[in-house]
């Protein structure tokens, strides 16, 4: 059978978004690859325990290469006995203009962090440590998911369900190429779930269908820490509210630049 479900996680809440207490430092000892707050390691019980109950099952799970993005998922796939697949496709968005790119850990690193981290996979694409523009991003998003959704059909073909997790920017781009509009607006709070059905006939990126956009119903919290491109920033704003926001800002404001939108690579 072919790959039919696509589930998309964004990581949970930052460490360094904690103004309450000092930030924890990073496990991996790389700079900008912080962990997840105690809020956010509670976001991420609850999305794993979602995810858990979730049918069809799970079969296969991939997530960013970076320390939040593994803490976030480590506990669904203890809970289904899972490898994780560390893709760097799946990884963070960092603009041109940014001073530094950091760049994650080697998959034998973060193995020792989180021993179901398959040391046997090879990641699809990695991005360049001079960053990437916008356009950039939506190609890089494109591409890794052409190959993994041809690599889980020909190859993998027990595979049909699988769940990325990633990061606002990220996921924005992967959910604009599944469904084929590069202005498909995808809502990213931290721990949400955007879940797409393949075509029945067609499996490839332009064919899904959205059938839950970035939904925060798992979350006793609800939605948190939603970033746009439009925005250029965080919105503490329900979903309402932000469609408010938003159809404002298409009348009244200028497009926030890339640069100024990423600049601290906080998504």
């Amino acid at each position: 059978m072919p790959l039919e479900r696509i589930y998309i996680s964004r990581h949970g809440f930052r460490s360094n978004w904690d103004t309450t207490v000092p930030p924890r430092p990073a496990p991996t000892g790389i700079d900008g690859d912080p962990p997840l707050s105690a809020h956010g390691e509670e976001q991420a019980h609850e999305l794993c325990q979602y995810l858990f109950s979730v049918l069809p099952k799970v079969v296969r799970i991939y997530t960013s290469p970076f320390y939040r993005c593994l803490q976030t998922i480590c506990e669904l796939a203890d809970l289904l006995k899972h490898d994780i697949h560390p893709e760097n496709g799946f990884g963070e968005w960092y603009g041109r203009t940014r001073k530094t790119h950091p760049r994650a850990a080697p998959k034998e690193v973060l193995h020792s962090f989180f021993p179901r981290v398959s040391l046997d996979y090879e990641p699809i694409a990695v991005p360049s440590t001079d960053g990437e523009t916008m356009e950039e991003l939506h190609d890089r998003a494109k591409f890794v998911l052409t190959a993994m959704i041809k690599d889980c059909n020909e190859n993998h073909p027990t595979i049909t369900t699988v769940v990325i997790c990633a990061h606002a920017a990220t996921i924005i781009a992967l959910g604009r190429a599944l469904v084929g509009d590069d202005s498909f607006d995808v809502r990213t709070g931290t721990c949400s779930i955007s879940v797409y059905d393949a075509d029945p006939s067609e499996n490839g990126i332009g064919k899904w269908k959205c059938r839950e956009n970035g939904s925060a119903q798992h979350l006793s919290r609800g939605e948190e820490r939603h970033w746009s491109f439009e925005a250029g920033q965080y919105d503490f704003l329900d979903a309402h509210a932000y469609q408010e926001r938003m159809d404002s800002y298409h009348v009244t404001l200028a497009p926030v630049a890339v640069s100024d939108a990423v600049v601290d690579g906080n998504i």
